[in-house]
């Protein structure tokens, strides 16, 4: 992560250079393919139509869907070959990446010309606190922030998805090894979800 900058005043900005605009974009997209991956490895382990999981797992955030499946193969007496912690620790910083574009507010130093994000989300780090808790909310962070900062975001959501892909290909084989452990896939019979209102039944004799 960029190191932090002193507080200054600036304007917010808003046209930011082409080139920084595209990375951002394709940040963007990667880490939703990146949450699409991980909530389906779930999906592939209790074999549920893509409607059930879209019902059932809401939004929860990355690293927790990575656990879920871990969890649920766990439960199963699966133990993947992936190394764990490595995703893991991939998959928060992906996140952590991801939220600085999505979310935070772009100034640029009024005399270096350097565009900054400000984070008002969270708290800071405690090596840039002195050990105390500070919410960005009421002392924002501003980080310098550039094209190879975006191109190592993006680095992040696409080796979280080489490592999604990875334990879904273990999952895959441990579908075809031990059958007995997965239910069978259920299509739902009413694939539109329309719900119908009970009818009232008339009074005898009216």
């Amino acid at each position: 992560m960029p190191e932090v900058a002193p507080p200054f005043e600036a304007g917010i900005v808003t046209d930011i250079p082409d080139n920084l605009a595209t990375v951002i974009g394709k940040v963007i997209v990667a880490y939703a393919r990146l949450e699409h991956k991980l909530t389906a490895l779930s999906a592939v382990i209790l074999q549920l139509h893509r409607s059930e999981v879209r019902v059932a797992f809401r939004m929860p955030r990355a690293v927790e869907r990575l656990d879920m499946a871990l969890d649920l193969l766990a439960l199963k007496d699966i133990h993947p070959k992936t190394d764990i912690a490595a995703l893991r620790e991939t998959v928060t910083a992906a996140a952590s990446a991801r939220d600085i574009l999505s979310h935070g507010i772009w100034l640029r130093h009024p005399e270096t010309g350097q565009l900054y994000v400000q984070i008002t989300r969270g708290r800071w780090p405690k090596d840039l606190s002195l050990g105390e808790t500070v919410s960005r909310a009421i002392f924002p962070q501003s980080l310098p922030y550039g094209p190879d900062d975006c191109t190592r975001a993006l680095q992040l959501c696409l080796r979280g998805l080489e490592g999604a892909d990875e334990l879904g290909a273990e999952i895959d084989e441990a579908m075809l090894a031990f059958p007995d452990r997965f239910r069978k896939p259920l299509r739902p019979l009413n694939p539109l979800g329309g719900r119908k209102s009970p009818s009232k039944k008339r009074p005898p004799g009216s």
